[in-house]
């Protein structure tokens, strides 16, 4: 009953949830579970909470010893109601994911690619309820509030005039995304003012600000796909009902795809390799807008008393169900594993000889870009494919040590850290280095303290104590 996995790098290796049974796991997997189920549903109220902040007249009168407030300056009230609650909704929403990956840790994944990938599917589902279904049915509701509230029974009719209502926001939704997404990717704002702070006020140490200065950025996928995934199904929600939202929604995820294009190539580092996992996973999430356009057409011919339409919807829904299954049976078995045929296929590839020249190759391309679109499993099979992956692959070596211990838990193979100080002119880091080193490595070199006691740090050496080796797996 014990599980086993393959395939994990070592440096992506969950040590602490290695050492649990099979029992333990099924219990903290369905803990988990009911936990991200109730994050989901019980997020709204400190989410609403924050938004009351932006009507602070009214929760200074409800709340009497908030009534300081009121005598503030306008500026200052201006920044409590504007600034404030977007500024708190940003760090309540940039919890989610952190709260995520403790909980896939907590249930006994083994590796980080797996907890990336149980961040993904928890944050999309959190995405799709509190950003989207949300903001969609209280946009409707908020539209009609005085007639629900003078007539009750009246609330399926006044939802289906102004559900379609709800695309205005997301209009402005996707231009807002499109713009201010892809320039703060680009100008990396947030970035440089956490560099500076960091190297300002919380860089305690050399090998600290060597850190923030030799490091790029990481880019977790777990909690960027799910964003940009909410996206897709949002536009493929309202496709039927507005299907003016499909050009505005195109133009916001290309100008963010084009974004993170650049920051992919000079940027961004990725040190979570999920194996392009998230991808199939992300494809099989924008299917929940298929699913959710499909009730919200059927509810809205309902209403109107459109069987024809009605019973159309239905069999198409029940052809989407059908498909997914299928896709999911077909696909599922290559997420983890290769077919048998890719050695077969190699070892013809490997022994016919090539004898196309690149002149007439490009010239059957054009004439045939036409029909590799409706032939995809006769110009994107494994041949065609394979001649486009790079050959020129640099060859990793290992020695027997690091072939030996590497899959030893860290704390018993990785070497003992150089102690890196900086170097003061009263002789003190001298005094240090020397009545310490025969029993901990350390050094001062590279490194100083100048009149005001900040730390500088040679920027242009070559032979600055943190640069180790590590075995690239």
């Amino acid at each position: 009953m014990t599980p086993r996995f393959i395939g994990i790098s070592p440096d992506e290796v969950v040590w602490s949830a290695l050492n649990l049974n099979w029992k333990q796991r099924v219990i903290r997997r369905f803990a988990v579970q009911g936990f991200i189920a109730a994050m989901v549903i019980f997020w709204s109220f400190p989410a609403a909470i924050v938004g009351t902040i932006s009507n602070i007249t009214y929760l200074c009168n409800l709340i009497t010893p908030l009534k300081f407030i009121l005598d503030l300056p306008s500026l200052i009230k201006g920044a409590i109601e504007g600034l404030l609650p977007s500024a708190a909704l940003a760090l309540l929403m940039s919890l989610v994911p952190i709260i995520c990956r403790i909980c896939a840790r907590r249930s006994g994944v083994p590796s980080l690619a797996r907890v990336e990938l149980f961040t993904q599917s928890a944050v999309f589902v959190f995405q799709v309820v509190q950003v989207f279904l949300v903001t969609t049915l209280t946009s409707a509701a908020s539209a009609a509030t005085s007639q629900i509230i003078s007539d009750p029974l009246s609330v399926k009719d006044l939802l289906a005039q102004n559900l379609p209502k709800a695309t205005n926001f997301y209009i402005s939704y996707f231009l807002l995304q499109g713009l201010s997404m892809s320039s703060m990717a680009l100008v990396q704002i947030a970035s440089a003012l956490i560099f500076a702070f960091v190297t300002k006020f919380s860089a305690h140490s050399p090998r600290r600000l060597y850190n923030k200065w030799a490091e790029l950025a990481s880019l977790s996928w777990g909690s960027v796909f799910p964003v940009f995934t909410n996206m897709g199904v949002i536009a493929l929600t309202y496709s039927c009902i507005a299907p003016l939202i499909l050009g505005f929604s195109f133009i916001g995820l290309y100008l963010v795809y084009q974004a993170y294009r650049y920051n992919f190539f000079f940027v961004y580092k990725i040190e979570i390799d999920t194996k392009g996992l998230v991808y199939p996973r992300a494809l099989g999430h924008l299917l929940t807008g298929l699913y959710i356009a499909e009730i919200c057409m059927i509810g809205l011919c309902a209403i109107k008393g459109a069987i024809g339409p009605v019973i159309i919807m239905v069999l198409f829904m029940i052809l989407n169900v059908l498909a997914h299954i299928s896709l999911t049976e077909a696909l599922a078995p290559l997420n983890s594993f290769l077919p048998r045929s890719l050695d077969a296929e190699e070892v013809d590839l490997q022994e016919k000889e090539d004898i196309r020249n690149e002149i007439n190759e490009q010239r059957r391309s054009r004439s045939l870009a036409f029909w590799r679109w409706f032939h995809p499993s006769m110009y994107k099979d494994y041949a065609a494919l394979r001649r486009k992956v790079r050959k020129n692959i640099a060859e990793v070596f290992y020695t027997p040590e690091e072939l030996r211990t590497a899959y030893f838990e860290p704390c018993i193979s990785s070497p003992s850290p150089t102690l890196w100080i900086p170097r003061d002119k009263f002789g003190f880091s001298r005094h240090e280095v020397l009545e310490t080193d025969p029993i901990i490595s350390i050094t001062d070199e590279g490194a100083h303290l100048n009149e005001k006691n900040k730390i500088i740090w040679d920027k242009y050496d070559p032979k600055l104590p943190t640069r180790e080796k590590k075995a690239v797996y």
